[in-house]
């Protein structure tokens, strides 16, 4: 028995009415079975070690590079005069009051996402919906749990940017008192702020549900955005790697702006000015009545629309706007799984999201990592390596966007089997998603080329070069990735098949497309550091390693891919779980 059932086991007796207030012991008993199907996806053959270190390690390194360069930035900014004095409190108010609507504006995405898995898209809700558990019940145990992962966020976020901003300013034991306060209290005012907003998200999605072409066009302009934000971040860390011409940044018109700004940017300012210990008694004031407010806004628009997403996991939604298709003629079987793969992509959003609109992203990603790579290189070490520095942004770039194909046989679902049995080879089966792949990768691969082409980065023949190098890379990612998953395929029980969690494919997926990109990349940019080091002629030698790495590669990953392949597709019944 699973710790999912044992939970279910074990609090049934604890609830006989679905009236009356809330049972104290029904939630505990609600909360031990999070708990216990939390710890069973670490039992063996179910816990993905490799994805768990991956994000440690992501976690890890963002952690580090915030504390770096965010400590660098705190000397610069708290030193900036303004009207030719300094004013190191109001600096520092500034600073942690951005940071702070920063840490908010995280943690009400993460809420309202959080909510949404709660509430909406919680497999619990069908079995909630027909047990005998009072509304209230289920209400306070859902905010708990929802609240716990608030709480883990603001502990990771604010005692990153309090520990680094002490260690760079100084501060009293009172400050790390705060943080603690903090840590507590900013959970209960993001929540009732992602409770606002949970609903108006929740009737976007409804909205774009089957407006399949406006939803990719919003994904994909959201997440460009999203990278060209980044891009600025890039550029001020690149200015503080550089030199102190970020500080003349900051002159009076761009302070007196920011000062503007932070002072209408309530509840993190108020956060702020008790942690400097600028503020008053109006801070607290303010913070305990806003954080009262969202409790009270969060029970209200939390319990109501708890009821709402009982029953619509229990009864679902059959509404669609697609218009019923009959075929009328033969095509080919091939175009037709081709077209299957990509209408089962296309219709779906997350699918859709990672892989289509993170390939039609990815030029933007090379460009701006590039735009900064390259400045970084030429001034700090003195080497033109726009080629290679171009291989390696191309190639691990090009190996995130083709991680969606890991799951190129799982996503099928039960419809992999009525596939299996119509008349048709296995080859057709396997090439029509990898041809899917290999179509969308080539657009992203060649808008990159062409991007670092004409913005003069590289020569249009280094630009044609790095696409093919990276053509053959993205194959390797495609065929490996696509047999890794039939080995190891598992189906979803949901059901419209999709698979929302990730699996230990994904993170093998990831941790070769790193290893290949600093493979080709990283070999030929030290041994070019080297020949001008030894004053050697490099020559050719970077076409000659990156093209013979490629081709091997895409030998090696040809031969992965089908070996065995006919007689294990046969004999295929897995996919189970």
């Amino acid at each position: 028995m699973n710790g999912r059932n044992e939970a279910l086991y074990g609090y049934q007796a604890t609830v006989t009415k679905k009236g009356g207030g809330v049972r104290p012991r029904a939630v505990r008993a609600l909360l031990r079975k999070g708990r216990q199907e939390q710890r069973s996806q670490f039992k063996a053959g179910q816990f993905d070690l490799l994805g768990f270190l991956l994000q440690f390690a992501l976690v890890a390194a963002i952690v580090a590079l915030f504390v770096i360069f965010f400590g660098q930035f705190t000397e610069v900014y708290i030193s900036v005069k303004t009207a030719g004095t300094y004013d190191v409190y109001a600096r520092a108010a500034e600073l942690l009051t951005i940071l702070y609507a920063a840490v908010i504006v995280g943690m009400v995405v993460g809420g309202v996402g959080q909510l949404g898995r709660e509430l909406f898209n919680s497999d619990d809700m069908k079995i909630f919906s027909a047990m005998p558990i009072n509304a209230r019940t289920l209400f306070v145990a859902r905010l708990i749990s929802i609240y716990r992962g608030q709480l883990l966020i603001a502990l990771v976020a604010v005692l990153t940017v309090n520990s680094t901003f002490a260690w760079k300013v100084g501060v009293t034991p009172a400050f790390w008192v705060m943080t603690v306060v903090i840590c507590f209290l900013l959970p209960l005012i993001t929540i009732g702020i992602a409770a606002l907003i949970v609903p108006v998200f929740q009737a976007i999605k409804k909205f774009l549900r089957d407006r399949y072409v406006l939803l990719f066009l919003l994904v994909t302009a959201l997440l460009g955005a999203g990278f060209w934000l980044y891009s600025l971040i890039l550029g001020g860390v690149k200015e503080l790697l550089l030199g102190d011409s970020i500080r003349y940044f900051f002159n009076e018109s761009v302070m007196t702006t920011i000062g503007k700004v932070c002072a209408w940017l309530y509840p993190a300012r108020w956060f702020a000015d008790i942690m400097t210990g600028t503020g008053t008694a109006w801070s607290w004031v303010g913070l305990i009545l806003t954080a009262g407010v969202s409790i009270l806004l969060s029970m209200l628009i939390i319990r109501r629309i708890l009821t709402r997403a009982l029953q619509a996991r229990n009864e679902g939604d059959s509404r669609s706007m697609i218009k019923t298709a009959y075929l009328t003629d033969k095509g080919p079987k091939f175009a037709a799984l081709l077209k299957k793969e990509f209408l089962l992509i296309f219709r779906t959003p997350s699918y859709m999201f990672s892989y289509l609109s993170v390939a039609f992203i990815m030029p933007l990603m090379v460009y701006f990592c590039m735009d900064v790579g390259s400045s970084l290189v030429e001034n700090l070490i003195g080497l033109d390596s726009n080629l290679e520095l171009g291989l390696f942004l191309t190639v691990l770039f090009g190996s995130l966007t083709n991680i969606f194909c890991a799951t190129n046989i799982s996503r099928d679902g039960e419809m992999f089997y009525t596939v299996k049995a119509m008349p048709l080879n296995f080859k057709t089966v396997f090439f029509s998603k990898i041809v899917l792949c290999l179509i969308v990768t080539a657009i992203s691969q060649a808008a990159s080329a062409v991007t670092l082409g004409a913005a003069g980065i590289v020569a249009a023949g280094d630009a044609v070069f790095i696409f093919a190098v990276g053509m053959l890379f993205s194959f390797v990612n495609i065929a490996v990735a696509t047999r890794y998953d039939f080995n190891h395929a598992k189906f979803s029980t949901e059901d419209d098949g999709e698979i929302k969690e990730s699996s230990g494919t994904v993170s093998t997926v990831i941790v070769m497309g790193m290893v290949m990109s600093f493979a080709v990349g990283g070999v030929v940019f030290i041994l070019k550091i080297l020949a001008q080091l030894r004053h050697f002629e490099y020559g050719y030698l970077t076409y000659i390693l990156a093209g013979v790495m490629a081709v091997i590669a895409a030998g090696l990953a040809t031969f992965y891919l089908l070996f065995r392949l006919k007689r294990k597709y046969y004999e295929f019944s897995g996919g189970g779980i």
